[in-house]
């Protein structure tokens, strides 16, 4: 606890102005995205519509191979959150997927092309 205290009085003493002499600051890439990005996707759909789409997280099984952060799978689809966009153009540049910023998506082959295209619309607005 005293460690606590000293770190807010340090940080609530600080002017906050960088010094002279070349400071730099760190701050997370614009890209990075919250690994719980594909399940809040998911979720706003089934709010928004009213439907079920019987989510399961398969994160463990998709991930390790796939270098995704989450991944959550449904009736029609499976929507996959990278840390970048960078990692979600690669993966969806060698599967049969469509991709928006840091989000994959695959459509299972049941779907058709128009519920493909009006759930793709939903899901890059959502986005957007």
């Amino acid at each position: 606890m005293p460690v606590l205290a000293l770190l807010l009085c340090c940080v609530s003493c600080s002017s906050g102005a960088p010094s002279q002499q070349g400071a730099t600051t760190t701050t997370a890439p614009p890209e990075a995205v919250e690994t719980t990005l594909a399940s809040a996707v998911v979720a706003n759909l089934q709010k928004g519509d009213g439907v079920d789409l019987h989510p399961t997280d398969t994160t463990a099984a998709d991930c390790p191979d796939a270098g995704c952060a989450q991944s959550v799978t449904t009736d029609s689809f499976r929507i996959m959150s990278f840390s970048t966009t960078g990692r979600a153009q690669r993966y969806a540049g060698t599967h049969d997927s469509r991709q928006i910023e840091a989000l994959v998506v695959t459509f299972s082959p049941n779907v058709s092309a128009q519920q493909r295209d009006a759930l793709w619309a939903k899901i890059t607005r959502m986005v957007r």
